[in-house]
């Protein structure tokens, strides 16, 4: 009796260290990384429950659960220590997956590493190439551009892509991927339900969103959608900048482009309607695909303008116009290291050659105050005076209009931003703030 509970026993145990290493039909990949957190996403064929196992050694120690049966996999792991390596596996169908690492966020002071690329549709093979040269410089996480498929309602090229950061080189199941939706995309269903990406947006969708990590903000826009200044997602974007005003570093990545020469040609909506709030909030750096090469602009009134679209997609011939410091036709990537209160970036081919590359100094930023539409660094009966003056007697502009004058921050400068400061400075009521 004591030898059949024995044998019995241990054979409810064998799943626990006898199962076969396999892969399971897409991933496993990451997603949306935080100092003390991070997502495992995976796909299978059949349903199944969803289990990782995870720890700082391969001994694991820890294991997340979801028992509802799905061939849609995602778990969020939670109460990680920042800035560590652990390892983990998914099992799923009575196999597991090879042991893999991720890394989890860094707090504000510690350096760390990035990379930035886009326009993956189509060749599968230089697209690899980018990927197997990419996991070689070893990023904390990788922003892409978007056209991560060339028809984003096509399952089959959606099988390709994951083959394709899958593969060998294990690079979406060590880093985590944030995205730009681009038009070949197409607002696709299938995009949003493979992708866990932040939603912070005023729909809670995946559509445009914003992070932190280390000293520095990252935001995705989706120019496929409204971005005029009546939008959402421009409202939205105005009030994210403000709130990361204070970043060390602040980066912005969507599809299509502004500042272009060549390819596609710059986009003037984007340039007349985004570029003043880049400028106004000291946005570092705007990363952008769609043109088929690589091209860094600028900087223009203080924001640099970098193409990364050499991802895999058919390669196009840059222009050169004014404002331009460096363009080339080839597949590539582009790097960055972030310091304390520098960084560097350098665009690298498949090959491994690096050629153009840059060290930048974080800007000296000027105290954001809004309600001070004078500019003195004070906000006092001389900004409604100066209000005033604007609005009924042709005085000067609010510089910079869009925030400075704004002091009930709903995107316009009017005679409800001098009943709002006035009620702030005679009536107690409260301070200009988005």
């Amino acid at each position: 009796m004591l030898k059949r509970s024995f044998w019995a026993g241990l054979l409810m145990l064998a799943p626990s260290f006898a199962l076969a290493q396999d892969l399971p039909q897409r991933g496993p990949y990451l997603s949306t990384v935080s100092q003390n957190s991070i997502i495992v996403n995976w796909r299978t064929v059949t349903m199944d429950s969803s289990v990782v196992r995870y720890g700082l050694t391969t001994g694991y120690g820890n294991e997340e659960k979801n028992v509802t049966l799905t061939t849609a996999h995602s778990l969020t792991l939670t109460s990680l220590l920042p800035d560590t390596v652990y390892h983990y596996r998914v099992l799923f169908q009575g196999k597991q997956t090879p042991d893999y690492t991720f890394r989890t966020g860094v707090t504000s002071d510690t350096p760390f590493k990035f990379c930035v690329y886009g326009d993956t549709r189509t060749q599968a093979d230089s697209h690899l190439a980018v990927v197997n040269r990419m996991v070689t410089f070893d990023p904390y996480f990788v922003l892409h551009t978007g056209d991560l498929v060339a028809n984003g309602s096509d399952e089959s090229q959606w099988a390709v892509y994951f083959a394709t950061i899958c593969s060998s080189a294990t690079s979406a199941q060590r880093f985590p991927f944030y995205y730009a939706i681009g038009n070949h995309e197409g607002e696709s269903p299938l995009y949003y339900s493979y992708f866990y990406l932040p939603h912070n947006n005023p729909d809670s969708t995946e559509s445009y969103y914003s992070f932190d990590y280390g000293n520095s903000h990252f935001v995705s826009l989706d120019v496929q959608k409204p971005y005029g200044p009546s939008s959402a997602q421009y409202q939205w974007l105005r009030k994210d900048l403000v709130n990361a005003y204070n970043k060390t570093f602040v980066f912005v990545f969507m599809h299509d482009h502004p500042y272009c020469a060549g390819g596609h040609n710059s986009n003037l909506g984007i340039r007349d309607t985004l570029c003043p709030l880049f400028e106004t909030f000291k946005v570092d750096m705007v990363f952008s695909g769609h043109s088929h090469f690589y091209q860094r602009n600028g900087p223009i009134n203080g924001v640099t303008y970098i193409m990364a679209a050499g991802g895999g997609a058919p390669l196009y011939t840059p222009a050169e116009s004014s404002w331009t410091k460096y363009a080339e036709k080839t597949y590539h990537f582009v790097d960055f290291t972030v310091w304390a209160d520098s960084l560097k970036f350098k665009m690298v081919r498949t090959d491994g050659s690096i050629r153009d590359s840059l060290i930048y100094q974080a800007q000296n930023k000027s105290p954001l105050l809004l309600g001070d539409p004078n500019s003195d660094g004070a906000i006092n009966v001389a900004d409604i005076i100066y209000l005033v003056s604007y609005l009924f007697k042709g005085g000067p502009l609010p510089l910079p209009i869009s925030e400075s004058g704004d002091a009930n921050c709903d995107g316009k400068v009017n005679v409800a931003d001098i009943v709002y400061l006035v009620a702030y400075l005679f009536k107690g009521g409260p301070k200009p703030v988005c």
